[in-house]
């Protein structure tokens, strides 16, 4: 499937439903947005939102699963993407999901993985979720300019842009990132809220966790650390704690 962004360049995805045998067409599900990492796709590393999706719908719950403009198979150039512009089709995901057939409006999830989590951060207030999941999620762009330094290597030429693993990053993404507050975001949001953080994560420190929690509104909201992990999760009995842990989060707080 595909949808239009705020400028009106398309953006593809995948809707994962529930399984409709003994329901009823007429009843509504809820419904979950994933909002992948930077660098990442719909599918994530090792396919863990498909998993996480599939799981979902065997547990009632609806997801959208798509790429941010100018990555995966969405329109556009990697170099012209940017935080809030990512925000910005985050919302036109939420808005296009909630006006399919069959999905409950009012009770939406979003989860996010690393600077997807920036993105769920920022919107869950504006878009009214009814709860928020965060997977290794950026609490801080400042801290985009610490990995600059260490993780991306100058393109001669190139105006001023620079590369990081094989695709060219614009000399304004930085500058818009820092535009961006993610805790003070979330804050403002006062639904359930999740934080899940790897206890060894190499490119988000811990303490981005804790301090989503401590921001984070919510009287319903859990801090889970996974004991050894790397960021993204990258072992069967990680991933499957993470998903687990998820699933039942969503389930039981959009229900």
């Amino acid at each position: 499937m595909q949808f239009k962004n705020g400028r009106g360049r398309w953006l593809r995805g995948m809707i994962h439903q529930p399984g409709r045998a003994g329901r009823r067409a007429s009843v509504r599900v809820p419904g979950v947005v994933f909002f992948h990492g930077f660098t990442g796709d719909r599918m994530e590393s090792h396919w863990m939102f498909v998993k996480c999706a599939r799981a979902l719908a065997h547990a009632g719950v609806a997801s959208l699963r798509f790429d941010f403009y100018g990555s995966g198979e969405s329109e556009g150039d990697f170099r012209e993407m940017t935080l809030r512009g990512q925000i910005s089709d985050a919302r036109a995901a939420v808005d296009y999901f909630r006006r399919q057939k069959g999905i409950d409006p009012k009770r939406l999830g979003l989860l996010g993985l690393s600077m997807g989590g920036a993105v769920a951060a920022a919107l869950a207030a504006k878009v009214q979720a009814r709860a928020v999941v965060l997977w290794s999620a950026l609490a801080h762009t400042a801290h985009l300019r610490t990995l600059a330094l260490t993780s991306v290597k100058p393109i001669p030429g190139s105006g001023g842009a620079v590369e990081y693993d094989a695709r060219e990053i614009s000399p304004r993404f930085l500058d818009d990132a820092l535009k961006v507050h993610p805790v003070w975001s979330l804050a403002r949001f006062k639904g359930p809220t999740l934080i899940i953080h790897p206890e060894k994560d190499a490119a988000v420190p811990l303490s981005h966790a804790q301090d989503f929690y401590q921001a984070a509104a919510a009287t319903g909201k859990e801090l889970v650390v996974i004991p050894g992990a790397d960021h993204v999760f990258s072992s069967v009995p990680w991933e499957r704690e993470v998903v687990a842990r998820t699933v039942e989060w969503l389930r039981k707080h959009l229900s």
